[in-house]
């Protein structure tokens, strides 16, 4: 029988989080805190948890302590997005000291709980969310992609000016760049290394979360986007020495023009 249930609520807010602000302001004490991530605690299994690129997880959070808090690091969140709920993830931790770990999609069943099994659980719920924020942001780009090589599948040129095609590679270079930056579970902190317990419970986490693997399919994508920039781009290079080419050779026929005209009269 449970001994206790404990509900994790997590959500991606936004792009980044200004987690140094927010440590300023934050008149409350913190339990913890890093470059990276804050975590707070409001009670015996309540905590906070924080990271700057946009997650916030709750452990045994009531429903006003989770809106009073989002709203209050709303002011510190770039680009939020326009609905919470939007990208959210709950899941159940239940104690039971007769029991072995297990592991379930939405829950996981564990003999004790302390502050640092509670924070590995709220690192890779949160991890969770924003992989499915990251894989909805490179099916995006993937779909934009497509457009632009059906068009040269139907019409045997890039319609898009080069202005525009340097300002989408530069969009999906950043992604890129953020997606690396912020998937740090394939490093996980020292104390699951050092713990074998922490260790079992991560481990377990990133399976039933599918962790790595959705991550895989993330970067997988992004490569085939990056293979298509590099061929628009090679092609509009191409464009643009035709381009120059013309205008070399106009240039060159006016002057022989100009030449004869000159030798006439």
């Amino acid at each position: 029988m449970d001994l206790a249930q404990i509900k994790i609520v997590t959500y991606w807010l936004g792009e980044k989080i200004d987690l140094k602000s927010f440590n300023l302001a934050y008149k409350e004490p913190i339990y913890s805190s890093t470059s990276t991530e804050i975590f707070i605690r409001k009670g015996e299994h309540s905590y906070i948890y924080i990271q700057n690129y946009g997650e916030v997880s709750f452990s045994d959070c009531d429903e006003i302590t989770i809106d009073e808090f989002i709203d209050q690091i709303g002011f510190f969140v770039h680009k939020p997005v326009l609905q919470r709920n939007q990208y959210r993830e709950d899941f159940l931790i239940n104690v039971d000291i007769n029991s072995k770990l297990h592991f379930e999609y939405t829950s996981i069943r564990i003999p004790e709980i302390n502050a640092d099994v509670i924070k590995i659980i709220l690192l890779n719920v949160s991890q969770s969310v924003v992989l499915d924020h990251f894989s909805d942001l490179s099916r995006s780009l993937l779909n934009d992609t497509n457009k632009i090589t059906l068009e040269l599948e139907l019409k045997g040129k890039l319609g898009i000016s080069k202005s525009k095609l340097m300002k989408f590679i530069g969009k999906t270079l950043n992604t890129q760049n953020r997606i690396i930056d912020n998937l740090y579970f394939l490093d996980a902190p020292d104390t699951v290394w050092e713990n074998e317990y922490l260790s079992k419970i991560n481990i377990g986490l990133s399976r039933t979360f599918d962790l790595k693997t959705r991550f895989r399919e993330i970067e997988y994508t992004l490569k085939i986007i990056d293979h298509n920039l590099r061929t628009f781009a090679q092609l509009i290079q191409h464009r643009d020495s035709n381009k120059l080419e013309w205008i070399i050779i106009f240039l060159i026929l006016f002057e022989i023009l100009h030449a004869i005209v000159g030798i006439h009269f």
